[in-house]
């Protein structure tokens, strides 16, 4: 761009010389002059009245502009769709659309371009007041995301435990770190965000159940076996550490003898790839009847281990932790500590294989725990160290019991009386 001093240096060497020039302008405006002192007065005013408008100073950077990336709603769309292709489990399927659909009808549907820190701001304002089980509540059904929190900033309703939101804005996090992955976002506005602290989150995680815990839970008293998930799920949680979805999706076809080794496949509906194994049964399961109800449930022609479960929606373990989480732990066994749930089986698990000498790698195999780059992402029955494993799980050392082996058939009733209701069901239809 053309100085302002040097056109009207220019103009005064004219003006001295008495000759004839041209001053070129920066729009590309050009003046002749005739050599007169009028002409030479007219550039000068001309240069001085352009320099007053800010003709001659430099242009403003022109504001980069963000190419759209489609509408908010589209993305998490194709985001949930990609999860389905990935074999994720139902209910972190389930889980995650809820949240993030909390998330657009918070923020509104919006190129996700323009996803901002006050649309965070408002998601975590949402989870500070958000109700538990809002959705199991009539007061909230059908209502909005924002009509939901409206209400709930209105009364003394209990909200959600800090881990519970902690899981809402990490799948918010997954999801928009997707989306920076794949350069549709210059960056996650998530980072930098977190619902508790560091002391919060250890008070706050699930703890193992105690020696005492595990004898309330085991009473003989307190257990009445009327129906076969609420019977073997709790002992199986505790004997193998598996996680409660893994047991209540269980097939009859996934109980399997391999090299001697009675076991049970973990490879359906798991929450990732390391979860996929084959899990060693310990003697305590044989000898309380395990495989023989495995025949019964066979000779009944049952598909599932444990019949009569939900196999859709949040998938067959959602009634299964409701019965125990809220009926037999709080109620019937007088547990009341809220960092104690069934997951707790797995925490007891892993803290007893420690105990007993097992190093963190060989817990994993047996857990499904990630592990790094091991093995264990790609054959999940590794046959070579079945005998190792069936070793490891026989090493960890458990509190002595009174759980009470059950006679052979007893569940025979039971299969009796669902068949009868799945026969009265399709004469209906």
């Amino acid at each position: 761009m053309s100085d302002p001093d040097d056109l009207l240096d220019k103009a005064k060497a004219g003006l001295a010389t008495g000759k004839v020039y041209d001053i070129e302008f920066p729009n590309g405006l050009k003046i002749h002059t005739n050599g007169t002192d009028a002409e030479h007065q007219r550039v000068r005013e001309t240069i001085a009245d352009l320099t007053q408008a800010g003709a001659f100073s430099s242009a403003p950077p022109i504001a980069p502009t963000h190419p759209k990336a489609g509408l908010l709603s589209e993305r998490i769309e194709k985001f949930l769709a990609q999860m389905k292709g990935q074999e994720r489990s139902e209910t972190n399927h389930f889980d995650t659309a809820f949240t993030l659909k909390v998330f657009l009808g918070l923020v509104g549907d919006k190129d996700l371009s323009e996803v901002s820190p006050t649309d965070m701001d408002t998601f975590m304002d949402a989870l500070a007041h958000w109700p538990a089980n809002a959705s199991k509540k009539p007061q909230y059904k059908g209502l909005t995301p924002k009509q939901v929190v409206a209400k709930a900033k209105g009364n003394s309703d209990k909200k959600l435990a800090p881990r519970t939101k902690e899981k809402h804005l990490d799948r918010l996090r997954v999801f928009l770190k997707n989306c920076m992955d794949r350069r549709l976002i210059a960056y996650n506005p998530c980072d930098g965000l977190r619902v508790t602290g560091k002391a919060q989150d250890e008070e706050q995680t699930k703890q193992p159940f105690n020696e005492k815990d595990l004898k309330a839970l085991f009473d003989p008293s307190h257990i009445t076996p009327i129906m076969p998930h609420k019977h073997w799920i709790p002992i199986l949680g505790l004997y193998t550490g598996a996680r409660l979805n893994e047991l209540a999706q269980l097939h009859v076809e996934d109980i399997e003898c391999i090299d001697g080794v009675f076991g049970m496949h973990i490879r359906r509906k798991v929450k990732n790839p390391s979860s996929r194994r084959f899990v060693p049964l310990r003697q305590e399961l044989l000898d309380l009847g395990f495989i023989d109800y495995i025949e019964s449930a066979k000779q009944a022609k049952f598909e599932h281990v444990f019949p009569g479960l939900p196999q859709d929606g949040n998938g067959p373990g959602d009634p299964v932790g409701d019965w125990f989480n809220r009926t037999n732990l709080r109620k019937t066994c007088g547990i009341n500590d809220p960092s104690k749930s069934f997951h707790s089986f797995r925490h007891t698990f892993a803290s007893l294989a420690e105990r007993s000498g097992l190093s963190d790698q060989r817990i994993a195999r047996l857990t499904g725990h990630s592990s790094g780059s091991s093995v264990l992402r790609r054959h999940y029955i590794q046959a070579s160290t079945l005998q190792e494993r069936f070793e490891d799980i026989g090493k960890i050392r458990f509190p002595e019991l009174s759980i009470k082996a059950l006679k052979k058939g007893f569940f025979e009733p039971y299969f009796k009386r669902l068949r009868a209701v799945e026969a009265r069901k399709e004469r209906v239809i």
